[in-house]
């Protein structure tokens, strides 16, 4: 059990809580990212009288954003309301572990994440043991979408139900305030102006930080995945195309992936170039597993 007096602060590693996994018929792994969760992670610590601090990668972010319309992205607006409340930070480095660490022994924070922080702890000189003790991992998500911390208990002079019911409050003026934007802003010259010049086209920050949060997903367990898997994996987010469903795919993907990327020759030689970390390949298959 927790002793609520010991911590000031949940610390949340965001990512973690908001990437499910799934398969798809091949036994695949999809990635999925439901800002649900984190969502239901954050109202229930703070139901419980916590102060909460939630730190989230910004290639995370923009995958979701970028692809919100597929079935594997949750309700993306909820990022959005979590910072307005100030209680999600986006993190832009690529060792964005760091600043939360860095941040809950500053703080004196209780750490939610199931990040065995490997590589941080080669990388980084820290009081590792110290930093151990203070991360939960004991933590569930339901089916349902509801966040379960069993040895959390409720800080002194906090009341979860009366919370709840302002949460429900607030929720519903949040939905309110939404539609009225939406309504205010439908025929905006600058919403119009603004949707004109995304068109779809990225920056290469934001090219780059996507990829690299793929290739930290699918290859960050430490277990081999096949190269064609990455491939399929960065076409589907970049493009927005469904995982698997490849039979409605456009024919040119292979094209404008190469493109997209600037990549161009042997697979295998620009993944292992454009991978944020060394990988080495299985000696028998195509397939590739980040490097030891």
């Amino acid at each position: 059990m927790v002793n609520a007096d010991e911590y000031d602060v949940v610390v949340i590693d965001a990512a973690n809580i908001v990437h499910h996994h799934a398969y798809d018929d091949d036994e695949n792994l999809i990635q999925s990212i439901f800002p649900e969760r984190l969502e239901s992670c954050v109202e229930f610590f703070q139901e419980s009288g916590w102060e909460v601090r939630a730190f989230l990668k910004q290639g995370t972010y923009w995958w979701a954003v970028k692809n919100k319309d597929m079935d594997t992205i949750g309700d993306v607006r909820i990022f959005e309301t979590l910072r307005r409340q100030g209680v999600l930070e986006m993190v832009s480095s690529e060792h964005d572990d760091m600043f939360w660490i860095d941040y809950a022994v500053q703080n004196n924070g209780l750490v939610v994440t199931r990040d065995k922080l490997k590589t941080e702890k080669e990388e980084y000189e820290r009081d590792w043991e110290s930093i151990e003790k203070r991360i939960m991992r004991d933590w569930d998500i339901l089916e349902t979408g509801e966040f379960l911390a069993p040895s959390v208990p409720v800080k002194d002079g906090a009341e979860r139900i009366s919370f709840k019911t302002l949460r429900a409050r607030l929720n519903d003026l949040e939905n309110r305030i939404r539609e009225l934007e939406q309504t205010r802003n439908s025929s905006s010259p600058e919403v119009i102006r603004s949707e004109a010049q995304s068109g779809g086209v990225e920056s290469d920050e934001a090219i780059t930080a996507i990829t690299h949060e793929v290739f930290h997903r699918l290859l960050g367990p430490g277990e081999f995945v096949h190269l064609t898997h990455i491939y399929h994996t960065l076409a589907s987010v970049h493009f927005q195309l469904q995982p698997g469903k490849f039979q409605t795919w456009p024919a040119d993907w292979r094209e404008k992936m190469m493109t997209l990327l600037n990549v161009s020759g042997k697979m295998s030689v620009w993944v292992a170039n454009i991978c944020p970390f060394a990988i080495e390949f299985h000696p028998d298959d195509k397939s590739l597993i980040k490097k030891a």
